[in-house]
């Protein structure tokens, strides 16, 4: 299979966006898959290898989404189970919004 590249903008500080939780979810995720992860931040590249370099990256970024590219045979296989994930904890922030508030 060739190489693939995908890329998703990952919300940060948005109802639903990404907590300590989902951002370790998502690294394991990234983990379990062979493919290169990093994310893109105006135009510098962070890549995603150690799970407590990663999350102590992710909070020091002050924007509302952050770019996550993959790459690799499974790239558009894991764009689509992150797309996925995006949507329903969106969802889930629509439905119950008291339950997703950040402060």
């Amino acid at each position: 299979m060739a190489k693939q590249i995908a890329s998703i903008k990952i919300p940060l500080t948005s109802s639903g966006g990404l907590t300590l939780k989902r951002a370790i979810r998502l690294y394991e995720r990234i983990r379990k898959c062979s493919c290169k992860a990093y994310f893109s931040d105006n135009g510098t590249t962070f890549p995603i290898e150690s799970l407590t370099q990663t999350i102590t990256y992710l909070s020091t970024i002050n924007k509302k989404e952050i770019l996550l590219v993959l790459e690799g045979e499974d790239a558009r296989v894991l764009h689509q189970k992150i797309m996925e994930s995006i949507q329903l904890v969106q969802e889930n922030a629509r439905e119950n919004p008291g339950l997703y508030r950040h402060g």
